[in-house]
């Protein structure tokens, strides 16, 4: 590990040359870090150098990436290189920059001290009851439920886009045809998603201000649109830095890029590490083009290249150097490796999906009788409907495995229900709580449903007054079970207020008293064995709690999507898409469904984007790396995909190393066609 206690004379401990060389530049700098060349460890010793060796203090170098869990590790790494009497203030994650930011001038956007940062879920909440009145007001339409689902879920990721592009909501529906002609964009469905977004987006944005909240995008636009028109204020923030470093840059947006140049401009210390290869995020608005016209924005700048890889064999990186090398834009690097050639890739064809999973399954059961522990297993694929058949045979086998999905601890359904009681608890009297009170108002069921609910909304408008003040007054003078079990639940929270402003209990205390004494416990330990996941999940939210001193910094913390606290999945398979395996190594990683109907995606729009998650795919693979595909799969027949065909030949072998005859399900010579196979097949 780097060592920088003892002055200068260490600092390059355990650096390559390019990495060092990286680490002590100057000015605008690009280090294009191919995969496992140690871009965690140059950008840990950038950070070093401008304290150890140019004189900077640690408070004024700003310091970005993408995941709490990766601004954690970064913040952990320069500790460990500095001493634990360095504590790094800015470190952290894009969002968690911004908000910052915004907390310190919120009437940049229009806002209060205090307000809320709502998550996806909640832009997609605003976004749906927009569209539903709209609907009522016949000037939308929707052939049923699930297009309307889709319809909302479209919307607010367009809404998104146009923040990251810079775009206000006045000037929508303009640069939104613009966009349309620009992109030439064809498809009708496309089309009207857009202009339905620019349409929606300023009555979206008026509610969020309405209810004194910022989403995800809100946190970095206002912040830079104020830097970018306002010189004053772009320069106080910038003098608070001595330099910016930005990891994974191949995944910055416009927004995000323009917020970093702002904040460097006038000292010029931009350190940016990515690889343009890696770049897989176009769909979520990442823009690989930033990284590589770097040179172009910043002419004094430097590009310098890592290409020694410490993580897989020889013949892992030639496969993975054939493929990327067919991206005619690439940022020119190579690949190599002190470590050998190790073992070739294995490329195992299977009739049909069926087999393929029996094969693959039998296989990890052979690895761990060898002594390959599963937890240094992976399976990846393309898409998440890939991994049902091949789960079904770990589950026969008893090899334990851990399905790696997108839903974090804080936005599992139980968590987001607690934290919005807390959140009623805290203010109940401001529009900002309405969302709290939508979710958990008929939670356990109080006879509160879309009609009473409805009531409630007309009501708290025509009043001006929070939607739990309009069912105050409502449950006051109305009769019956419903009013009688909703005040009961008014009285309540009103009773959880007075005692948090009194400071009786800790926060952890605070939240187990709501979820028992309002009932939503009870609700879900009635439910039996469905409901342990949910109780256990409650149990893990009160320990991290303790955490926490008040209830804005635990509803900041969940708004971020910090990384999750779950069970224990040591010594377990993991099966993930390709997506969800960046930035991850395993020392044995079968890739399925590497046929032609499958992989390349047919419907992303970048091929080239496409290939670069193959190279991401081939490179998580620190040993042995098989690639599987099927003739047969979903009642279409199938070949090999162009990435097995771009492989060179001294780094493939056809079929199991192993040799082991009844799983071969064609010839070990040359590979049959796919009209062979399905020949041979009968079909």
């Amino acid at each position: 590990m780097l060592s920088c206690r003892h002055g200068g004379a260490e600092m390059s401990a355990g650096l390559t040359g390019a990495q060092s060389d990286a680490a002590r530049a100057s000015g605008p700098i690009v280090v294009l870090a191919g995969a496992g060349t140690g871009k965690t460890r140059t950008l840990v010793a950038g950070f070093v150098d401008r304290i150890m060796r140019r004189g900077m203090r640690p408070n004024r170098i700003l310091a970005v990436t993408f995941t709490n869990k990766a601004a954690a590790e970064m913040k952990s790494r320069i500790v460990e290189a500095l001493g634990s009497g360095v504590a790094p203030q800015w470190v952290g994650t894009f969002h968690a920059h911004g908000r910052r930011q915004l907390r310190t001038d919120p009437d940049i956007a229009g806002l209060r001290q205090g307000f809320d940062v709502c998550d996806a879920e909640d832009s997609q909440k605003i976004v749906r009851r927009l569209l539903e009145k709209a609907c009522a007001a016949g000037v939308f339409e929707v052939e049923d439920s699930e297009v309307f689902r889709r319809r909302v879920k479209s919307i607010t990721a367009r809404i998104a886009m146009l923040k990251e592009e810079l775009i206000l909501p006045d000037v929508a529906a303009a640069a939104t045809e613009g966009l349309i002609a620009s992109r030439k964009l064809a498809d009708p469905d496309d089309i009207m998603a857009w202009r339905d977004a620019a349409a929606v987006y300023p009555a979206y944005q008026a509610l969020l201000r309405e209810a004194n909240m910022a989403d995800f995008a809100d946190l970095l636009l206002w912040p830079t649109i104020t830097m970018l028109r306002d010189e004053t204020y772009r320069r106080d923030w910038a003098a608070r830095f001595d330099a910016v470093l930005a990891d994974e840059f191949q995944d910055v947006n416009r927004l995000q890029f323009l917020w970093l140049k702002a904040l460097s401009r006038d000292h010029g210390e931009l350190f940016c590490v990515g690889d343009d290869a890696q770049s897989i995020y176009g769909w979520r608005g990442a823009n690989v083009r930033i990284i590589r016209n770097f040179l172009k924005e910043f002419p004094t700048g430097r590009m310098i290249a890592l290409e020694e890889n410490f993580r897989s064999t020889g013949h892992i990186l030639s496969a993975a150097n054939a493929v990327i090398a067919k991206d005619p834009n690439r940022l020119k690097k190579e690949l190599h490796t002190a470590a050998g050639d190790g073992k070739p890739i294995e490329i195992v064809s299977w009739s049909g999906s069926a087999e393929e999973a029996k094969g693959i399954a039998a296989e990890i059961g052979r690895r761990a009788l060898e002594g390959v522990p599963y937890s240094d297993i992976a399976i990846l694929y393309r898409f998440n409907f890939l991994s049902r058949l091949v789960e079904e045979e770990l589950l026969r086998s008893k090899i334990p495995y851990e399905l790696v999905n997108d839903t974090a601890f804080w936005q599992r359904a139980v968590v987001k229900d607690a934290l919005a009681l807390l959140r009623l608890s805290c203010c109940p009297d401001e529009r900002q709580s309405d969302e709290a009170f939508r979710r958990v108002v008929n939670q356990p069921a109080r006879g509160i449903g879309a009609k009473s609910l409805a009531r409630l909304e007309q009501l708290a408008d025509d009043e001006a007054v929070s939607l739990f003040r309009a069912a105050e007054i409502w449950a006051g003078s109305a009769s019956g079970k419903t009013p009688v079990r909703l005040q009961a639940f008014l009285s309540f929270i009103r009773t959880m207020e007075s005692r948090a402003e009194a400071s009786e209990n800790s926060l952890s205390a605070r939240i187990r008293t709501l979820l028992e004494d309002s009932g939503y416990a009870d609700m879900h330990r009635a439910a039996g064995e469905d409901g342990r996941a949910a109780l256990e999940n409650l149990h893990e939210l009160l320990e991290l709690a303790q955490e926490f001193a008040d209830a804005q910094d635990l509803f900041d913390h969940a708004s971020l999507g910090s990384a999750s606290h779950g069970e224990d999945t040591f010594g377990r398979v993991k099966l993930m898409t390709i997506h969800g395996a960046k930035g991850l190594e395993f020392g044995h990683v079968f890739l399925i469904g590497w046929e032609d109907t499958v992989f390349p995606s047919r419907n992303n729009s970048d091929p080239d984007e496409e290939r670069r998650l193959a190279y991401v795919a081939l490179t998580r693979g620190r040993r042995q790396v098989s690639i599987s595909w099927c003739a047969f799969r979903n009642g279409r027949p199938a070949d090999q995909n162009c990435f097995v065909d771009e492989l060179p030949e001294a780094a493939r072998h056809e079929g199991w190393l192993r040799e082991v005859g009844h799983n071969r399900r064609f010839s070990s010579g040359r590979r049959s066609s796919a009209a062979e196979q399905n020949a041979a097949l009968g079909f």
